[in-house]
């Protein structure tokens, strides 16, 4: 199976991909922790990142589309969380044997902002959590990989609003293409993350 799950920031699309991971064991292309990496890293690209994700912008396609070519080439059962964002990004995927099923997440903009309030992240960025909805554990560190729990420098209210915008600006056109080539099942996102992942799941099993 090859799909893809869009949605705009805060709509749950890490946690519902952590289930899917491992209930459909999907080999997992998410382009925001790939990115988040080489910020962590310090290199050249990924400080570049750290500038345009500062000011709630996308990253430009060319970094993006060669970092996820790479890690999809040859293979034939993955999990592309937020891509594509963008028709430029959809010329590496427009191809019938690349996509199987779109999902996005649908959600309004005055609930992801209120999500962003108590979301946190791992210190990798691979994992999310909620101070309300989705507890580690074990306080302040996540169940994954030990790391701390952080709160992202750019969850703040104006550069979601920033982001949200943007998003739906960008991928208004990718959620209309893929409509059209009948690849999309529109997920309500309202709700616990359970309540919202049995909803893709049952997506996902339609295709078996």
């Amino acid at each position: 199976m090859k799909v893809v799950l869009l949605g705009p920031p805060g709509s749950g699309k890490g946690t519902v991909a952590e289930r899917l991971l491992r209930d459909f064991k999907f080999l997992y292309v998410y382009p925001g922790g790939m990115l988040r990496e080489e910020m962590g890293k310090k290199t050249a690209l990924g400080k570049k990142v750290a500038q345009f994700l500062g000011k709630g912008k996308l990253v430009p396609t060319p970094i993006v589309v060669g970092l996820v070519a790479k890690k999809i080439k040859g293979k034939t059962h993955y999990l592309l969380d937020g891509f594509p964002r963008s028709m430029d990004q959809i010329t590496l995927l427009d191809n019938p044997h690349l996509v199987e099923q779109v999902i996005f997440l649908k959600i309004s903009e005055k609930e992801v902002i209120e999500r962003f309030a108590g979301r946190r992240i791992c210190s990798k960025g691979l994992h999310s959590y909620h101070l309300k909805v989705l507890l580690p554990k074990q306080v302040g560190i996540c169940d994954h990989d030990g790391t701390k729990l952080i709160r992202r420098t750019d969850d703040t209210p104006a550069v979601i609003r920033q982001r949200f915008q943007v998003y739906r600006k960008e991928t208004a056109e990718v959620i209309n293409y893929y409509r059209r080539r009948k690849l999309l099942a529109t997920v309500n996102a309202r709700g616990t993350p359970e309540e919202v992942y049995q909803r893709v799941k049952k997506v996902i099993e339609q295709l078996k």
